[in-house]
């Protein structure tokens, strides 16, 4: 269904690569005609909307392109050609894959099904582990300012935590939202990304989010080697605000249930 010898590869500042006119123009249209309505979930991150594989598990029932997509994606042979050709970039990182790890036994896929709005937004990050090899693919032309898929440096980190919410890292790459494109990319600790922010939305980001993960931890090495402690402890400082946004969060999700608790009894 994907033709990986079409990519272009890059291995600066992680491995990644990209493929244009990632489907046949049949297959492509089939896969947009089948996107799934998910203009009435949840809205997240400032403005994604997403419905994933595990969330309707119509969706594969439903489509015979959609379930076909998955099956590739979810295949021995898919992983394999991860394995083979990042298999010295794996050991480098201390990963628990090898060339007996099996899609069946040791790992699992997920796919969610997204369009992004007004203030979609995120902020630099690596994809959590288990994850281990990572994919964006857009389904329509870009017709909105920002939420472009930004690839960072992370030359001058010491410890590679999940998310830097205060510390800027530097811009490599973004890669703007073109229909039939997709990145794909070893999920390292340092494979840090982000989404501008997106605005003067006339129609919605389209796009598939996907990803195989292993059935436990992925990689065993956080830190650079020869690590700036001092510099780690600032590292992790960066989550503070963070913290304290979600526990301003909490305390008012705790006072709007006392204030409800209240008004019930007060009507009794």
């Amino acid at each position: 269904m994907i033709d990986f010898n079409k990519a272009k590869f890059f291995n600066e500042p992680f491995n990644y690569f990209e493929i244009d006119n990632l489907f046949d123009e049949k297959t492509f249209n089939k896969l947009v005609a089948d996107f799934p309505d998910v203009s009435k979930t949840e809205s997240i991150m400032g403005g994604r909307r997403s419905l994933r594989k595990e969330e309707d598990s119509n969706i594969m029932q439903k489509s015979k392109i959609w379930k076909s997509f998955y099956d590739f994606i979810n295949s021995q042979k898919t992983l394999d050609f991860i394995i083979n050709k990042y298999s010295s970039d794996l050991k480098k990182w201390d990963s628990n894959i090898n060339d007996k790890t099996s899609i069946k036994d040791d790992c699992f896929t997920w796919i969610d099904w997204s369009i992004a709005e007004n203030g979609y937004v995120r902020e630099p990050h690596c994809d959590s582990d288990p994850r281990f090899w990572n994919f964006v693919i857009f389904l329509n032309d870009k017709d909105w300012e920002g939420g472009d898929f930004v690839i960072h440096s992370s030359e001058k980190i010491n410890y590679f935590k999940k998310n830097f919410w205060v510390k800027k890292l530097p811009v490599v790459k973004r890669v703007e939202a073109k229909k039939n494109f997709g990145v794909f990319f070893l999920s390292t600790p340092n494979s840090y990304h982000s989404v501008s922010k997106q605005f003067n939305t006339n129609e919605p980001r389209k796009f598939i989010y996907g990803s195989i993960s292993l059935k436990g931890k992925t990689f065993n090495k956080m830190y650079v080697d020869n690590p700036n402690y001092f510099k780690v402890i600032l590292e992790l400082l960066d989550e503070t605000p963070e913290i304290l946004r979600k526990i301003g969060r909490r305390i008012k999700l705790l006072l709007a249930i006392n204030k409800t608790k209240h008004n019930t009894n007060k009507e009794y």
